[in-house]
């Protein structure tokens, strides 16, 4: 019989140790499953207007666990097994602005289960909506509609355009172009608004411009206007020709929180031309959204 001496012993009994150390502290780790997202879509009811939309991101629960935020598209890990189930909400650039990013409060979740294992793959489109308990007033070009009328210095208004290079959807859009001498695009809503401060409000647009242009409300206090910047817009074009249409949403909110005596409220949109620049600006699917 083969005999050890003690310090031999002592060294297999102490890698032995370490051995079983390291599988408690490095345990096998599981494979994630991943929820892939390449597209979305927004469903809209009659009166809710176009189904265009921005959303940016999704913002994921799992059984009740906030997971995170992810860019679309997006390829989500997830370490839940079994059936599990996910909440979705829909995540949009506040005023465009990459750094204000925030969860839409006009539309609904997107609910549904999964039944994950480890290393499966589940591919879906989710499908948003608006909420029921809103309001949405739409400002729209259709059948030769238009609710906007030149104001103040504006050396033009806006007009109906039917050609179809120049619609984003539908029949018609709104149309402005500064050229021969004229500065400035100043148009206002024909009809007022009325707000509740304190409360949500956002306006949804879209827009095509080659050049910068501000909007926000007229706050109307004796008959007597205020202009009230909510946001300045960077350019979707350099050029003049086919329009890029671009998605925004705006947050009106603070505006009529700040101003509480207002009788009432006018959407704006300004653009000044910078020398001899023509200015060709155009917006469609004007939304005022609030709750109810």
């Amino acid at each position: 019989m083969l005999r050890f001496p003690p310090r031999l012993w002592l060294c297999v009994l102490a890698v032995s140790v370490l051995s079983g150390s390291c599988n408690l502290i490095d345990p096998e780790e599981a494979m994630p499953s991943f929820i892939y997202i390449d597209e979305l879509s927004l469903e809209v009811e009659p009166g809710e207007g176009t189904a265009s939309h921005k959303i940016t991101e999704v913002w994921i629960y799992t059984n009740g666990q906030m997971l995170g935020s992810f860019d679309l598209p997006a390829k989500v890990p997830v370490l839940n097994q079994g059936s599990t189930d996910i909440i979705m909400f829909a995540g949009i650039k506040n005023n465009g602005i990459s750094s204000t990013r925030i969860r839409y409060p006009f539309y609904e979740t997107f609910d549904t289960t999964l039944v994950f294992s480890q290393g499966s793959e589940h591919f879906i489109h989710p499908r948003f909506a608006y909420r029921n308990d809103i309001s949405i007033e739409q400002y729209g070009f259709e059948a030769g509609s238009n609710p906007f009328v030149q104001t103040g210095t504006g050396d033009v208004g806006l007009n109906v355009n039917n050609d179809d290079n120049l619609v984003f959807e539908g029949g018609g859009s709104g149309y402005a172009i500064l050229e021969d001498g004229n500065d400035q695009i100043l148009i206002k809503t024909n009809e007022t608004i009325e707000f509740s401060p304190g409360n949500t409000i956002f306006m949804e647009l879209n827009y095509s411009c080659n050049n910068t242009f501000a909007t926000g409300l007229y706050a109307v206090t004796d008959e007597v206007e205020s202009k009230k910047l909510a946001v300045v817009i960077n350019p979707t074009t350099s050029g003049t020709g086919n329009p890029v249409w671009n998605k925004i949403y705006i947050d009106l909110g603070l505006i009529p929180l700040q101003n509480q005596n207002a009788d009432y409220f006018e959407i704006y949109f300004e653009s000044v031309a910078s020398g001899d620049q023509t200015v060709e600006f155009l917006i469609d699917n004007v939304k005022i959204v609030q709750f109810d």
